[in-house]
């Protein structure tokens, strides 16, 4: 029998310089909803703030990690990388959507041979 709950029984904690976070499950609508949204015209702070809100949305709401995070993301010395901050978010859609979010890998280069030439006999 495959039991769903326990494979959603892993473990969803992770540390980011030095803090260490849990993340909780959230209902797949937010997913769903993520995906209309296009940030990709909005301004870099506007797109990191959005970033920031889905961190922090993923958070596990127990004790004070929404906190935290601000404060992690305020550090001048130590800070959290744009690189670092993608990572996370492509990991926690990943965990929650069960499906990898990198892009497909590209076709061989060059063309295939086929049975028949296309030449005019």
């Amino acid at each position: 029998m495959r039991d769903f709950d326990q494979e959603l029984e892993q473990d969803l904690t992770f540390k980011i310089r030095g803090e260490t976070f849990k993340m909780r499950y959230v209902r797949p609508e937010i997913l769903q909803s993520w995906e209309n949204e296009n940030i990709d015209g909005a301004s870099e702070a506007d797109a990191l703030k959005v970033l920031d809100q889905r961190i922090v949305f993923f958070l596990d709401q127990n004790g004070d990690s929404g906190e935290r995070w601000g404060k992690l993301r305020e550090r001048d010395d130590d800070p959290v990388t744009l690189g670092q901050l993608t990572e996370l978010v492509t990991w926690m859609v990943e965990v929650q959507s069960g499906r990898p979010t990198t892009p497909p890998s590209p076709s061989a280069s060059g063309r295939g041979r086929t049975a028949v030439s296309s030449k005019a006999g």
